[in-house]
């Protein structure tokens, strides 16, 4: 720790002291000058200078970081390894060869407390530099450097240059081209090992790459930051358990910085975020994660082209947030301004825990139970160092049975730990009537809901310290379900008309809305002995009227419904059944929907007028991508989420979802419209460039695997848009056809229309989404229309293949047509 005492950090001059050998007088390096003291070089001092002569070297002097990193043996966190490095640009990697290992660690540093120092004070002077990325040298995130345990550094600048030039004023002839235009996942920092990994500091640090900047998930229990900057786009800062910034500088370019922020605590503190949006008119919003963290934002002054700032895209009613004097573009601003209970304004007195007068409150938030003090504050702030910072309640579940008066045990956990026994936690509930609570003794309480109407009610119990540190958890409780409605006119099956098939019956509701569930089957044998799931109802809508396909002919269809309304209980399944459907029944061979009532269990049949729904790995991936298909299912149905929030459909659930339509009738010409909507908002669709796309068949044999289609694919060349090509299968391989193009119009409400006329092959590509500016400035086009010549069998079927992974990356598939000639 003696070197924190250090960072006034002045000049350093080297002397050399004379050691003879038998043969020769050589000046060898033991010692250096810095910031007036004489260091002498040993197993816990070393130095790194690129200019050193072979015969300057010595036991403790390199002249390349990974000479230095081979020697270094762990510290501890009070005699840590010192490695002092000249200005310069040392690369952990050489950028220029193939990386045919795919290393996706340029140099791992992995011994436990090294500490690394640029003998310069401008962190510009010394940089630690990688250039690789996703599909840009490397196969994989690629990071530029891997540390461990008790990491520290100060005066350095880390930096990935995949994606931007890396210029170095003190010298030119160490400036270097960025490698590609295009942004993809460059990550600077990592963890060298998955052991334990804690007490990271960074101090006058700068951290340069776009997307990635720290790999997620990959970071240490508690990190401080301190006077660092930080450059990014999406994805790239806040991990960890706790995440401490304290007067750091931030330059976003695009609306998410964070992926889920820090699992206990991201705090900014005295922080200044400049806001450099790509495209401000389409999303002028910089959000603080994507995920649900719990964040700390004091003294924090935002400018730029941002115009909102919100805590997450999916707001959580049960997340509070800690803010004091932030300001946006100079005026005072409310973050998540629609939801101003989520933002607790810190008190006088809760302000304590995070600040005293004019210093940050560093020691109390990252003390632990080790009394660490990276900010060497304890003897200014021994008496403010045991004061709640957060308040975390824990359920065992969430939805009460009101009936019953069931109970539930609520936990809480009170950070730091340390406090929880001087810290009384006032509790509190939204309605007593509906919820109550008794102490179990042992510091948790057992939660009881009671509800005695039929409705469901939502309620909850919140804990607060005596300074106004809060937290709450919601609970649903179900009320005394009214009996299920009676069935007041028999339930039957009309005869076919118009296309479809209805089940017809009535209930007594007495003015509730129905809520039944009706499923269909197929049977061909006329007891149902032999049924076949083919349609289920969802979003509390019942599928009353079945729309009929040529793949009904020859069956019998059966309708069971299992009646209820809102707020009563399911009752008793009751089944009709149609007579066989016969072909004049179906009124057309087109097949329309909008995926709301296909079941998505897992099905790998593939039969004649059935979907085969299931997921599968394409026999053409390149091995190098490694993944498995999802055990279970592929494809669930449900409301969008983040950019495709409003909207209704089939999403990807599993990695290689895959959705086919065996049709055995034969057809000469066909006509295929699916519109559609990736989660990804910028253009790119998928994840990565790893092999992942969409493709949408056409005249396609299902058994077979062969046929026509479209491919949408993410490629290194453009990271706001994707490559659209037509192509061709054969058993299971694809094989480009004829022209292809690169597009901005793979956005939520595309459209893409697939037509088979005589031996053409045509594809268009649209999107109700408007071109962003970036894409506009990447020349990308927003509209793709692409023909080729074929020789097409009568094959009928049709279907999608997605390759992509899903979580924030996911497809949905909203409507679907399909219509012969």
């Amino acid at each position: 720790m003696f070197l924190l005492t250090w960072l006034c950090f002045c000049c350093i001059s080297l002397f050399a002291t004379s050691q003879k050998s038998s043969t020769a007088q050589a000046k060898v390096i033991t010692s250096i000058k810095y910031q007036g003291r004489d260091i002498k070089l040993n197993e816990r001092s070393l130095y790194i200078n690129a200019r050193l002569e072979q015969k300057n070297l010595g036991k403790y002097a390199f002249r390349t970081l990974q000479d230095a990193a081979a020697c270094a043996k762990d510290g501890t966190s009070n005699d840590p390894t010192i490695i002092y490095l000249e200005p310069d640009v040392y690369w952990t990697n050489n950028p220029y060869d193939e990386n045919k290992e795919n290393e996706l660690i340029g140099l791992r540093l992995p011994q436990a407390n090294i500490t690394l120092i640029g003998l310069a004070d401008n962190p510009e002077h010394t940089i630690i530099a990688g250039d690789r990325g996703q599909m840009a040298g490397a196969i994989g995130n690629w990071n530029t450097i891997g540390v461990g345990d008790g990491f520290k550094a100060y005066n350095i600048t880390f930096g990935n240059y995949c994606n931007l030039d890396l210029i170095y004023s003190r010298d030119p002839t160490k400036n270097h081209r960025k490698r590609q235009e295009t942004i993809t996942q460059a990550q600077v920092l990592t963890t060298a090992h998955g052991g334990r990994m804690d007490k990271w500091v960074f101090e006058n640090c700068r951290f340069i790459s776009f997307l990635n900047v720290f790999a997620a998930g990959r970071e240490p229990e508690r990190a401080y930051f301190k006077n660092c900057f930080f450059q990014c786009t999406d994805d790239a800062i806040g991990s960890g358990g706790m995440s401490i910034f304290e007067r750091c500088r931030f330059r976003f370019y695009a609306n998410h910085p964070s992926w889920g922020g820090s699992r206990i605590l991201q705090a900014y503190l005295g922080c200044s975020f400049e806001t450099v949006l790509r495209d401000p008119k389409a999303n002028p919003t910089i959000f603080f994660a994507k995920n649900n963290a719990i964040f700390a934002v004091v003294d924090c002054h935002f400018d730029g082209n941002a115009r909102r700032l919100e805590w997450t895209d999916i707001l959580s009613n049960q997340a509070r947030h800690y803010v004091y004097h932030n300001t946006l573009n100079g005026e005072p601003v409310m973050i998540s301004a629609g939801h101003p209970e989520l933002s607790v304004e810190l008190s006088e007195e809760s302000l304590k825990a995070f600040k005293i007068g004019d210093q940050y409150n560093i020691y109390n938030l990252l003390r632990g139970d080790d009394d660490w003090d990276p900010a060497r504050q304890k003897e200014l702030l021994n008496q403010y160092g045991d004061l709640a910072f957060r308040l975390q309640l824990n359920a065992s579940k969430t939805l009460l049975d009101g009936a019953t008066g069931a109970e539930v045990k609520v936990s809480y956990i009170l950070y730091p730990a340390r406090t929880r026994q001087e810290t009384p936690i006032k509790w509190t509930v939204s309605d007593p009537k509906l919820l109550s609570f008794v102490s179990t003794g042992d510091g948790a309480l057992l939660v009881k809901g009671t509800n005695t109407s039929e409705e469901m009610k939502r309620g909850y119990i919140k804990g607060e310290t005596v300074s106004g540190i809060v937290a709450l958890v919601y609970f649903d409780v179900s009320g005394i379900p009214a009996p299920a409605p009676r069935i007041s006119k028999a339930l039957h099956s009309s005869e076919p008309s118009m296309g479809k098939v209805s089940a017809d019956y009535t209930l007594d509701l007495q003015h509730k809305r129905d809520f039944s569930l009706i499923t269909w089957y197929r049977a061909r044998r006329d007891d149902g002995s032999d049924t076949l799931q083919v349609a289920v109802s969802r979003m509390n809508q019942p599928y009353k009227d079945y729309k009929l396909s040529s793949g009904d002919v020859g069956y019998y269809l059966i309708a069971e419904i299992e009646p209820r309304h809102e707020t009563s209980e399911t009752g008793k399944a009751v089944f009709a059944r149609s007579r066989r459907i016969k072909p004049n029944d179906i009124g057309s061979e087109s097949l329309s929907t909008d995926f709301k009532n296909i079941p998505t269990r897992r099905n790998e049949i593939i039969r004649n007028g059935f979907w085969t729904i299931d997921t599968y790995r394409p026999k053409d991936l390149n091995p190098d991508y490694a993944w498995q298909p999802a055990p279970g299912d592929g494809w669930a149905y449900g409301e969008g989420e983040v950019e495709t929030a409003g909207r209704q459909g089939l999403f990807t659930l599993g990695r290689g979802a895959r959705l086919l339509y065996t049709q055995t009738r034969q057809h000469r010409n066909m006509h295929l419209e699916l519109e559609l909507s990736p989660q990804k908002a910028a253009g790119q669709g998928f994840g990565s460039a790893t092999g992942q796309y969409l493709d949408v068949y056409t005249k396609y044999d299902t058994k077979r695997m062969s046929g026509y289609g479209l491919r949408i694919e993410r490629t290194p060349a453009y990271g706001n848009g994707v490559l659209v090509s037509l192509y061709k299968y054969e058993n299971g391989i694809g094989t480009p056809l004829g022209p292809h193009q690169y597009t901005s119009a793979f956005l939520p409400g595309c459209q893409i229309t697939l037509s088979v006329k005589d031996k053409i092959l045509s594809a268009r590509v649209t999107t109700s989404s408007e071109q962003q500016q970036g894409q506009k400035d990447s020349g990308l086009a927003h509209e793709v229309n692409l023909s080729a010549e074929i020789n097409p069998d009568a094959s009928a079927g049709f279907g999608v293949q997605h390759t992509g992974s899903t979580g924030g990356n996911r497809l949905m598939l909203e409507r679907l047509r399909v219509s012969y000639d």
